[in-house]
């Protein structure tokens, strides 16, 4: 038996149209939209004509049917010239998984369209089942479009706040500048529907917004992998190219592999959701289990490439000339999302083991 890992030919062609258009019109403003707090309304309008929010929707919430695969490997592609607007541009995006495993599609359809419109975000928070009862709090959201509706996903029970009456304004943003920060207590939020879902289908939900997560982060490593080779190339140090030093050579290579074996992971993730809304599957915890993988695989693989595009920089490497550091925040911060690595491991131990949503 062969494993085909090649992707569909339409995925390859918006893969190379975005691939251009990040390259000219998000890498040269980088350091520019992350001190303006959003990415230009040209950028956000041309993005819309690529369908971006859209990629991976059902047909009933208006989407384009290029599924899952296609919408990981164009968020890889934009975050390699910059994520920092992604989590505000790319609405309802990691509540995608929310969207499909509500059970009251009409509601569901009335959040997914004020998201793609973008009048309101919403985000996703995970709670553990083993914490006590009490309203959610969103620590980190983007402050464009306002969050209008936040899902929780707490083991197998789906619950929606909002619409909401407001955020708080959040400190400055350690991570996606360009996406803004905004706070909220659900406290005063009314809630909209809670549901209990089939067994398994609080891990989908958590593990799509997670590929979501690993998907942005795998753009930003390449991207710092990228420029630290070059880098590492050019410059010379004790009469050799930085990279050239045997210590840096074998580090640049096991980063390489980390990179490829990351990529596999989120891309099976992703093809696994893409049969499971096809209806080849019928186990959404096999979904949920690889993206969660994936997940902490990815954020692990970032951790090290971007930390050691800071090292070979040396003192440059915390200076804002360079982007070594905002790529370095970035991938740490998405490591925190969604209930981050703790959370992420919880349910991996249970659904290995069997013991039940925790």
């Amino acid at each position: 038996m062969t494993a085909d890992f090649s992707l569909p030919d339409e995925v390859v062609e918006l893969r190379s149209a975005l691939e251009r258009f990040a390259r000219d019109r998000l890498a040269p403003r980088a350091r520019e939209a992350e001190a303006d707090g959003s990415w230009p309304e040209a950028v956000l309008l041309a993005l819309d004509r690529f369908e971006l929010s859209s990629l991976d929707l059902p047909g009933a919430f208006g989407g384009v049917g290029i599924g899952c695969l296609g919408k990981v490997v164009v968020l890889e592609t934009l975050a390699v010239a910059d994520a920092g607007g992604l989590p505000a541009a790319d609405q309802p995006g990691p509540t995608a998984g929310a969207l499909s495993a509500c059970p009251e599609g009409d509601r569901a359809a009335v959040v997914a369209e004020a998201a793609l419109a973008r009048r309101a975000a919403s985000t996703l928070v995970v709670t553990a089942t083993d914490e006590p009862e009490a309203p959610a709090v969103v620590e980190w959201a983007p402050s464009w479009p306002p969050l209008g509706w936040v899902w929780e996903s707490r083991g197998d029970r789906l619950r929606l706040f909002g619409p909401g009456p407001g955020v708080d304004p959040g400190s400055p943003a350690l991570a996606f500048g360009a996406s803004g920060t905004a706070t909220a207590a659900l406290s005063h939020w009314p809630v909209a529907g809670t549901w209990t879902l089939p067994a398994g289908g609080g891990l989908a939900v958590r593990g799509r917004a997670r590929l979501w997560a690993a998907a942005v982060t795998l753009g930003i490593a390449q991207a710092a992998f990228d420029a630290t080779v070059a880098y590492a190339t050019e410059r010379v140090v004790f009469g050799r190219p930085v990279a050239h030093h045997q210590g840096n050579a074998f580090e640049l290579a096991a980063s390489a592999a980390g990179l490829h074996g990351a990529r596999l992971l989120v891309y099976d993730a992703a093809r696994r959701f893409d049969a499971w809304d096809a209806g080849t599957t019928e186990h959404p915890v096999d979904a949920g289990f690889w993206a969660t993988e994936a997940f902490l695989e990815t954020t692990e693989t970032a951790g090290r490439v971007t930390d050691l595009g800071i090292q070979l920089l040396g003192g440059h490497g915390f200076l804002v000339d360079h982007l070594a550091e905002k790529r370095f925040r970035e991938a740490r911060m998405l490591g925190l999302f969604f209930g981050g690595r703790a959370r992420a491991e919880d349910d991996l131990a249970c659904a290995l083991v069997e013991v039940g949503a925790w």
